[in-house]
């Protein structure tokens, strides 16, 4: 999926509205690793959920879309309720010390992968014309859920070889 928008028209030197808007989930993915990294529980949520809004924030100026900031934090944490079990284990994982050694990158993924599911399913309501109005988390569910599993895998990918 990413591979798509990345590979947008190429015969124009001007980017398109794709591969911007990629490269505003891609770096706010890759500054979500750190959040998984900081030792408290609560406030690793709390910079998530703040980077979270931030990149929706810049989603929504590139589509020339509204924002609206409490719309969008009840959107985000709605949708990634959805995911609340992979997230329960997350933090469980967070709450007990030294176990984040143990459980190496895959603890340290999730935060990543979340991000870059939030920015792709907004990517693609933003492009199909939608406002931050007429997203409907409980319709995007699905879509969620496949792309925090694409999301590891761009973690993966991007880290590979990389010891936390």
């Amino acid at each position: 999926m990413e591979a798509e928008a990345m590979s947008a028209d190429t015969t124009n030197d001007e980017p398109t509205e794709s591969t911007e808007a990629t490269k505003i989930v891609r770096n706010h993915m890759l500054a979500a690793v750190a959040a998984g990294v900081v030792p408290v529980p609560l406030i690793d949520i709390a910079i998530l959920t703040g980077l979270q809004m931030r990149m929706v924030r810049a989603l929504a100026r590139h589509y020339e879309v509204e924002f609206a900031e409490q719309r969008v934090k009840s959107l985000i944490g709605t949708l990634v309720s959805l995911g609340a079990v992979a997230t329960i284990g997350s933090l469980l994982k967070a709450a007990v010390p030294g176990a984040r050694g143990l459980f190496g990158l895959g603890s340290l993924a999730l935060p990543a992968a979340t991000t870059y599911a939030v920015g792709r399913v907004f990517i693609k309501h933003f492009e199909s014309g939608g406002t931050v109005w007429t997203f409907d988390p409980s319709r995007a569910k699905e879509e969620f859920a496949e792309e925090v599993e694409a999301g590891k895998q761009v973690v993966e990918q991007s880290f590979a070889g990389v010891r936390p």
